[in-house]
């Protein structure tokens, strides 16, 4: 065994070294980039190909992370830079070696942050994903609790008063989280899982948003590969078809909400087929799928860094540092209810997008700092890369105990989704991701607790 496991770990080690030589060379020869940006990119592919093996090894949501703030913090600039693509706008509004000496190091200790052990935890245990077949074979009639719980929720929260909503939002989660269950256990009865997963593409045609279609279709991949082995060419293979997958519906994404929104009197079924209609037109048209103005679409959207490197304008040019204010009032607003803290912080955007970049948000538009916007608003690039690592270890050290809890309860590596399920989003600043990991943690523990002392049963 431990043979086979030397063997693995060196094909790992093979891989990583030959896939960032060639693209390293490629990158040299057939473009401009400069060293920063060739590090950027190819730090960004070795998070990926890091991300692939660990398909199958549990959920790797710290990773995941990682490579999402890759995406959006150093590949969408690395484009907006390079392609001549700048929005006057959404472009980079300083200069590329000013961006680079700040994003890729804070990257990279956010992501040493994530990775380190604590505890003495460093993965999830191979026993926990071994056990979790058998173990969720016992549950099942608890898994079928959970999505009755998740729809119920979501239909309750449209008559539900305000201060609830937040709570059945979450409660509407756990549909996801007992299909995991019902799919990992031995049940035959996989028809819930379409149930599940069709009324989420249903949602999102209705409202003509995506994000948490991707987010959970993501997860059920996870998932997938830990019940099946797929190999790694298979695995690459996935990730072409997903990335051609998400250029088409980016292509037909606006044009296809600007009908939807403008058209309130359009059904669920006609919004369907309206949208399926537009995904044949552009599978018809590929060419469209590359234009200039899909490119300029597509690079804006993927691309968080015009954001950021406004924060790098704006701070401490016209904005003083922040100085911990935010994180402070971030963590208080975490731990404290607001009857304990009435002017706590509140969660959402517009406030940070003010302070720190000087855009005033219209009514409906939702954008943020990021994480590493918030750290360099409050401490500039140096302290903003140290608090980079700081935070990470802050989230290794709640995965981590998640890991250790894994070992007496295998089904606990469910649940990671539902709560890191804001934390993956690059885009989001730090009072939103903990207020929203704070109340699905105090949420788990309600359902956990009520499973077992009223309906008897464990999850």
């Amino acid at each position: 065994m431990d043979k086979l496991i030397k063997h693995k770990v060196s094909d790992k080690i093979y891989f990583q070294f030959f896939s960032l030589l060639i693209v390293g060379i490629l990158i040299l020869v057939f473009s401009s980039l400069s060293f920063l940006a060739l590090v950027g990119a190819l730090f960004s592919l070795y998070i990926l190909n890091n991300l692939m093996f660990s398909f199958g090894e549990g959920i790797p949501i710290n990773l995941l992370i990682v490579f999402l703030a890759c995406l959006q913090w150093i590949i969408g600039p690395i484009l907006s830079y390079y392609t001549g693509i700048n929005h006057p706008f959404y472009g980079m509004q300083v200069p590329e070696e000013e961006y680079f000496n700040y994003i890729i190091p804070g990257v990279i200790l956010y992501h040493l942050g994530l990775l380190l052990p604590v505890a003495g935890v460093k993965d999830i245990p191979k026993t926990t994903v071994n056990d979790l077949h058998s173990t969720t074979s016992l549950k099942t009639k608890a898994a079928y609790y959970l999505i009755d719980i998740g729809f119920i929720s979501s239909f309750a929260s449209a008559f539900a008063p305000a201060f609830l909503i937040f709570f059945l939002h979450l409660l509407s989660q756990l549909k996801f989280i007992g299909c995991f269950y019902l799919y990992t256990s031995n049940t035959s009865k996989k028809i819930v899982l379409y149930i599940v997963f069709g009324s989420l593409v249903l949602d999102a045609l209705a409202a003509a948003m995506f994000h948490d279609l991707l987010l959970w279709g993501l997860f059920f991949l996870f998932i997938f590969c830990i019940k099946n082995k797929v190999s790694l060419t298979k695995r690459y293979s996935a990730l072409l078809l997903v990335m051609f997958s998400l250029l088409v519906l980016q292509s037909v994404k606006y044009q296809f909400r600007n009908v939807a929104w403008s058209g309130s009197s359009l059904s669920t079924l006609d919004r369907t087929e309206l949208f399926f209609g537009m995904v044949k037109e552009s599978l018809l048209s590929p060419g469209a799928l590359f234009d200039s103005k899909a490119n300029v679409t597509t690079i804006t959207r993927l691309n968080q860094g015009w954001i950021i490197s406004r924060v790098m304008t704006f701070v401490p040019n016209v904005e003083p540092f922040a100085e911990g204010e935010t994180i402070e009032g971030a963590f208080s607003a975490a731990l404290l209810p607001r009857f304990i803290s009435e002017n706590k912080a509140m969660a959402g955007g517009r406030v940070m997008m003010e302070r720190f970049t000087g855009i005033i948000l219209q009514e409906g538009t939702s954008m943020n700092i990021s994480l590493i916007g918030e750290a360099y608003g409050n401490y500039g690039k140096e302290r903003g890369m140290l608090f980079m690592f700081f935070i990470g270890l802050v989230y290794s050290f709640m995965l981590r105990y998640i890991f250790l809890k894994c070992r007496e309860n295998p089904t606990l590596l469910l649940w990671i989704p539902f709560l890191f399920l804001q934390v993956i989003k690059a885009e989001t600043d730090l009072t939103t991701t903990l207020n929203y990991l704070t109340k699905a943690a105090i949420t788990m523990f309600i359902v956990f607790y009520g499973f077992r002392k009223v309906l008897k049963l464990e999850l």
